[in-house]
């Protein structure tokens, strides 16, 4: 049998391993069956480098200690101890399975692990595990409704809502339907790339004004894309702002909506600013701390009343009329839709676009509440939209005499 080459010569250097020398002088021993313990040590002698610090130790070491390998091992030992190395802690390990995530974009791919090819969601799975197990609670049913809840929704929708323990969770990831899982995250990221391509669309749009045909194609594509809300029935009577919240619905009646509305189609845009260039990532995160700094009423009575406060501070700190900016953020209408969640900012509900908004001017939100919802729709973009509550507003018929008069002729007599 072919020998191993010999170990690296050892130094006695700080930094350098003793243990690791040690080792591997012991599996040179082991390898080529070398038995003799003289032999051994004369081999221990030949790889210790000269006139280094562990040759100092070894000419000054008595020769009782360098009889057996035995006795030179424990001499060694004693002048070299072992490193003992520290480990993560079992909270060091909980952390880590808390912050351990699957990308959307990787759901339904392939990635390579150890020069091993295995989908994406295997992989997790392998991590997962052994962060499971490192934690000390592939015992205990706790800290799974986390992970659960970080999972990518396409991933999440095919295990089980309340898994009983880490087993059974574990084994839904490693067991998911590859077919279905791709098939899944297709359509999500389609969906994502055609709702992108939608909202920086309607931010151009919102930005300045439009002839309705160019407007109407894309409320369309935001119908099918966005909430399930079909667009509002037509009639001729009153308009009602309806907010949609569990359990609960709203009706504000706001008077009497105007069939139609005309625009010049040749009307020269006024009140145009100066391009500016793109947010940059301060500006944005500034924004969006600004969006929590008034809190949004629910559409009861003590709402409106706070809400009326919220509009006599905005006006006594920033002026009676005075525009509102990025800088200045504006009171929201009680009950509206919650801001960047891809609402009209006319009227503050969801299903169509401002342009298309048919509320009567007299019935929309306030023109600096229109321009804060823009100003942070185009900079923020719609990242409301998967949680926010949908609102719509609804066309109700009232009931006058010449409406029953004509719904009698027009129906079939009893």
């Amino acid at each position: 049998m072919a020998s191993s080459p010999l170990p690296a010569l050892f130094h006695g250097k700080e930094g350098e391993n003793a243990q690791n020398f040690l080792r591997s002088t012991e599996a040179y021993f082991l390898i080529n069956r070398i038995t003799d313990e003289a032999v051994k040590v004369a081999l221990f002698s030949a790889l210790i480098s000269a006139g280094s610090q562990a040759d100092y130790w070894w000419t000054n070491l008595d020769v009782a200690h360098k009889s057996t390998w035995t006795l030179v091992k424990t001499a060694f030992e004693n002048k070299w101890p072992t490193i003992a190395a520290v480990g993560k802690t079992k909270l060091e390990y909980q952390k880590e399975l808390l912050v351990l995530r699957l990308k959307d974009e990787d759901i339904g791919e392939r990635t390579t692990s150890a020069e091993v090819t295995m989908w994406s969601h295997i992989h997790f799975h392998n991590q997962l595990q052994m962060l499971v197990q490192d934690a000390g609670v592939v015992n205990a049913p706790v800290l799974i409704h986390q992970v659960r809840d970080a999972l990518p929704r396409t991933l999440r929708d095919l295990t089980t809502p309340a898994p009983p323990d880490w087993n059974t969770f574990l084994n839904e990831i490693k067991d998911v339907n590859v077919d279905i899982l791709q098939d899944k995250a297709k359509w999500a990221k389609e969906r994502k790339e055609a709702e992108r391509a939608q909202n920086a669309h309607i931010a151009r749009l919102e930005g300045r004004q439009h002839d309705s045909v160019e407007i109407l194609p894309l409320q369309m594509q935001q119908a099918s894309l966005g909430t399930n809300n079909s667009p509002p029935p037509r009639t001729s009577s009153t308009t009602t702002l309806q907010t949609q919240v569990p359990g609960n619905f709203v009706h504000q009646t706001l008077g009497p909506r105007r069939p139609i509305r005309y625009t010049s189609a040749s009307q020269a845009p006024t009140g145009q600013r100066m391009m500016r260039g793109p947010p940059t990532q301060e500006e944005k995160d500034a924004l969006r701390a600004r969006i929590n700094d008034l809190p949004h009423h629910t559409d009861t009575e003590a709402g409106h009343v706070a809400y009326q406060e919220q509009l006599r501070q905005w006006a006594t700190r920033w002026g009676e009329g005075a525009r509102c900016t990025e800088n200045t953020p504006f009171p929201l209408m009680p009950g509206a839709v919650q801001i960047c969640s891809g609402e009209c900012f006319r009227c503050g509900a969801h299903g169509h676009i401002g342009p298309a908004c048919e509320l009567p001017p007299e019935a929309q939100l306030l023109k600096s509440e229109t321009i804060w919802r823009g100003i942070c729709m185009r900079t923020l973009g719609t990242f409301n939209r998967a949680t926010a509550p949908q609102v719509n507003y609804m066309l109700e018929e009232v009931y006058t005499p010449d409406a029953a008069e004509q719904g009698k002729g027009n129906g079939s007599s009893a």
